[in-house]
């Protein structure tokens, strides 16, 4: 039986990722998209030959399982409605702009029982998902996290992204991703800081609950030639660093995808990357520094 989803937004990543993702994905079939745009709305519906919908309720009916692609403070009142109609979910990161709404959304998916999954793409990579197998747990008293984006080159489809022009939002757009590495490998977050910034780079620092320490540096001001990812862990074993394989995109999110309608089928088993473990990153970015409204 195949599960129904409707996408919302109609920028890049939904016109890019997310449909694309959804047409490939086994078991999944496309219905429509919605968007608060409805030229962008109907224009994206014919490209992908599905339904374009004038209102979100009106996909709500329609469908299964809602696919986010809109903005954190978009997506996390929409979000809401999605669960509250019993949908199932396939989220982006940050679910939400706060530790309450994104607690909300949690709650919410619990009480109407829906499948979820949050899109931290670095955990749909095969590389990164064999690395956090093979050493999670393993002891590590110290990571370093070094991430170089070019998100606001000439070139780059995020430049005009108007929640990225806020300032504070390399960690709340990096820092998700960041986080659903750490803590695989690290435990729980027990305490979070912002440090003092150098340069181009925020930087913040996580305790662990298994004693180990985080030193974060995110730039996403970068030259293209200068994009790098980098993980290293340090403990009595040694040091480890993770894989930084090329990413294809529409790739990982079919393998979210493909893991949602599995979680559907099969709802006793929830995803390592789901709404609640989205929550718990929110939680954490909030203690390092509160989301600043556009």
């Amino acid at each position: 039986m195949e599960t129904r989803f409707g996408v919302v937004g109609t920028a890049h990543w939904a016109t890019s990722v997310h449909t694309v993702g959804l047409q490939r994905t086994q078991g999944a079939r496309l219905v429509g998209v919605w968007g608060r745009d409805p030229e962008k709305t109907r224009d994206l519906a014919a490209a992908r030959g599905v339904a374009p919908f004038a209102r979100f309720e009106d996909l709500l009916d329609e469908v299964d399982a809602v696919s986010f692609a809109v903005p954190p403070q978009i997506q996390e009142e929409l979000a809401l409605r999605a669960l509250l109609a019993g949908k199932h979910v396939l989220l982006e990161k940050p679910i939400a702009t706060t530790a309450r709404a994104a607690n909300a959304l949690a709650e919410a998916a619990e009480r109407a029982d829906a499948a979820s999954v949050v899109f931290f793409m670095r955990r749909f990579v095969p590389e990164t998902a064999e690395f956090i197998a093979r050493h999670a747990g393993g002891g590590w008293q110290e990571a370093e996290v070094e991430v170089r984006s070019a998100t606001f080159a000439p070139d780059s489809p995020y430049r005009n992204s108007v929640w990225r022009q806020v300032a504070g939002s390399e960690l709340w757009d990096v820092g998700p991703h960041v986080l659903s590495i750490l803590l695989p490998m690290l435990g729980p977050v027990t305490s979070a800081r912002a440090l003092t910034p150098e340069g181009n780079f925020i930087r913040f620092e996580t305790t662990h609950a298994g004693g180990g320490r985080a030193l974060t540096r995110i730039n996403q001001r970068a030259e293209p030639g200068d994009v790098r990812n980098i993980y290293r862990f340090r403990g009595p074993a040694g040091e480890v660093a993770a894989p930084e394989p090329v990413l294809d995109r529409p790739a990982n999110f079919v393998r979210a995808a493909a893991a949602l309608v599995e979680r559907i089928g099969d709802k006793s088993r929830a995803h390592p990357c789901d709404v609640t473990f989205g929550a718990q990153t929110v939680r954490v970015l909030e203690q390092v520094a509160p989301w600043r409204a556009a």
